[in-house]
């Protein structure tokens, strides 16, 4: 199974280097080794955890299925690109293999909800002429057109989204398993301690720090967790906060990840190719929002560590500034970090900035630990040390190429949904629907569109959330006058957080099972952290300068008093601003972060002046007995 994972992987490099194969060929083999590898890695699990052993032959004849649907394509390519063709009876029972082992191999990796409203979606498009009248009645389709539309063109399962998945996101993904196989995370965390220790609630600013660190490599709320939750979380504890707190913090870090330039999450890119705008431009209006995000974050845990008298860490816990800079450590992270920004702002493709970060991180790699061994006259382990490097990069492409799998099916089953919504009108009557109910309301619509956002994220990745919540809500928010970029941010920020609200969030489950914490405990605390973000993305809206757009000064005033609102929202909701508040205090200081969110001179001028003297207020008049809890202060780590 490794070797067709590693191979899975090395057939996008090789096409990102030489160029694409055509359409057809391209997507087929992306999505037929995507789909039929899920099967098989079902079946290997199954006979390695002894589970329902019956059913790997299953598991077996879905992966030889898949596989052949889409190889099918690929040698038919020619054939079926002849719009004079037929298809074949052969070719219209392929096609309904295709769909049904793509929606069964979504169910396996991204579970039931996205893969149900496929159906539900494709229910509708065939047989909804025939049983539903008046407006919701969807065009009359054959059994030929159905094929032809899902299965035999580059229209659906082999159309744009798929190929953005083949042609820039599998790159990045490659590029992150590779940094974290050949040793990334360690200088992620070094790193983030370096910047975070030392000030109030250090080692929770550590987590916050190194996520986003992290999360701009794999742009992935869950993969973030999975891979820095077992370090950071503990850290928290030892330090005093409790699991459930450590946990939310680590949920809703990792989750801003995917909004963190210059890779951010699959969504990013394909709201690039949505837009047809370069990919530069989305990653410099994300920009701020980002520092915004890990704004709250740092301030959160900042000032609950004040309140409840959590120290930070001593100077001699920090890593020293050479070890950062120490070349046979730290290049290999920060050079490819420096070419694929360098090459992404100067407006190349991310195919191409994607694929020369991989190669100059190998070379980097290569030459750094020749030349190590050199100077350390150790002439005679290079064969040794090319073995442990070629050990470590088979390791990256294998993750690589196991992540790619899930990308592949989601981005195919997608596709699904969105192709229904636009072949049977069904997108623009929710969207003539949401409109009419909000009486052309920004301010509603916007409400509806951050709750639409949310609810299709539960349970299925951010790309999924922002692909289907844009194909619904974003023409209507374009229509009401906000520019595009703006209104497609402002669903992919919101696709981000379905990911930390409950009921269904991803992220804080997987904190939470780490943690080995109540779900809900951890959930309740990821919300209450995250109350300024909610109000971030209505900045995109009503303080444009947070994304890049205006005179200068626009953009420093915007971004300081957005700063300033999200400051006294999370002082607010952390019971602390430069002393303990009162809950009277804290409702005030509320409003007047609220204030700062209306863009207006005299909410501007009233929510400064609240947060101001709130600020006095918390400092000279402290509430009573100050809330206290023991803390560890990571003695038994320090020990």
């Amino acid at each position: 199974m490794k070797v067709v994972l590693v191979g899975y992987a090395l057939f996008q490099l090789y096409t990102s280097y030489f160029g694409m194969l055509e359409p057809l060929v391209q997507r087929g083999v992306f999505l037929g080794l995507g789909i039929g590898s899920i099967f098989l890695m079902t079946a290997q699990r199954r006979l390695a955890e002894k589970q329902v052993r019956a059913l790997v032959p299953l598991d077996i004849a879905l992966a030889i299925i898949g596989y052949y649907v889409c190889f099918h394509i690929v040698f038919s390519a020619k054939r079926i690109s002849n719009f004079m063709v037929e298809l074949t009876t052969w070719d219209m029972m392929l096609g309904a293999l295709a769909i049904a082992v793509v929606l069964e191999a979504a169910r396996r990796t991204i579970g039931f909800f996205l893969p149900l409203i496929a159906l539900a979606g494709l229910a509708y498009y065939y047989f909804g002429h025939q049983y539903i009248t008046g407006t919701w009645q969807p065009p009359r389709v054959s059994a030929l057109t159905f094929i032809e539309t899902y299965y035999a063109s580059t229209e659906t399962i082999f159309g744009y989204m798929v190929d953005m998945g083949t042609r820039i996101i599998a790159i990045f993904i490659i590029l992150g398993a590779l940094l974290l196989s050949t040793g990334a995370t360690e200088i992620f965390i070094k790193l983030a301690t370096r910047i975070a220790g030392r000030t109030y609630g250090g080692q929770a600013k550590v987590c916050t720090v190194s996520s986003a660190l992290f999360g701009t490599v794999t742009g992935s709320a869950v993969a973030n967790v999975m891979a820095m939750g077992p370090v950071t979380i503990p850290t928290m504890r030892r330090a005093g906060y409790k699991g459930s707190y450590a946990a939310a913090v680590e949920a809703v870090s990792s989750a801003g990840g995917q909004i963190m330039p210059p890779i951010m999450g699959a969504g990013a890119f394909i709201m690039a190719e949505i837009l047809n705008i370069p990919f530069s431009s989305v990653m410099t209006a994300a920009v701020i929002p980002a520092l915004l995000y890990f704004m709250v974050l740092w301030f959160s845990v900042g000032l609950r560590a004040r309140r409840y008298g959590m120290r930070p860490l001593e100077r001699s816990e920090l890593p020293l500034w050479k070890d950062l800079a120490e070349p046979f450590a730290a290049l290999p992270m920060y050079l490819p970090a420096a070419a694929l920004i360098a090459l992404l702002m100067m407006d190349y493709s991310p195919t191409l900035a994607g694929s020369m970060a991989i190669l100059v991180l190998v070379a980097t790699l290569l030459v750094l630990r020749t030349l190590k061994c050199l100077l350390e006259g150790r002439a005679r382990d290079l064969p040794e040390v090319y073995r442990t490097l070629l050990k470590e990069i088979f390791e990256g492409l294998y993750l690589g190429g196991k992540a790619i799998t899930m990308i592949a099916v989601l981005l195919a089953c997608a596709a699904i949904v969105v192709k229904v919504l636009t072949a049977t009108g069904a997108g623009v009557k929710v969207s003539s629907l949401i409109l009419s109910f909000s009486n052309d309301s920004l301010v509603i619509v916007l409400v509806l569109t951050a709750v639409l956002a949310i609810l299709l994220g539960m349970d299925v990745p951010t790309t999924a959330s922002y692909i289907l919540a844009s194909a619904i809500a974003g023409p209507i928010l374009i229509r009401l006058g906000i520019e595009p970029l703006n209104a497609h941010l402002f669903i992919f920020y919101f696709a981000i957080l379905s990911a930390i609200t409950p009921p269904v969030c991803a992220s804080v489950f997987a904190a939470a099972s780490i943690a080995g914490e109540s779900f809900w405990r951890v959930a309740g605390h990821a919300v209450v952290m995250a109350i300024a973000l909610y109000l971030i993305p209505f900045l995109f809206i009503f303080r444009t300068g947070v994304l890049m757009e205006g005179t200068v000064f626009d953009i420093v005033y915007d971004t300081t008093i957005t700063g300033l609102a999200v400051f006294a929202i999370t002082g607010a909701s952390a019971g602390f601003l430069l002393g303990p508040l009162t809950w009277v205090a804290r409702i005030i200081l509320y409003m007047g972060g609220g204030l700062l969110f209306f863009p207006a001179a005299w909410s501007d001028a009233g929510g400064v002046a609240i947060v101001v003297v709130m600020a006095a207020f918390s400092h000279w008049f402290p509430k009573e007995d100050p809330p206290h809890q023991p803390v560890a202060a990571s003695l038994e780590g320090r020990r």
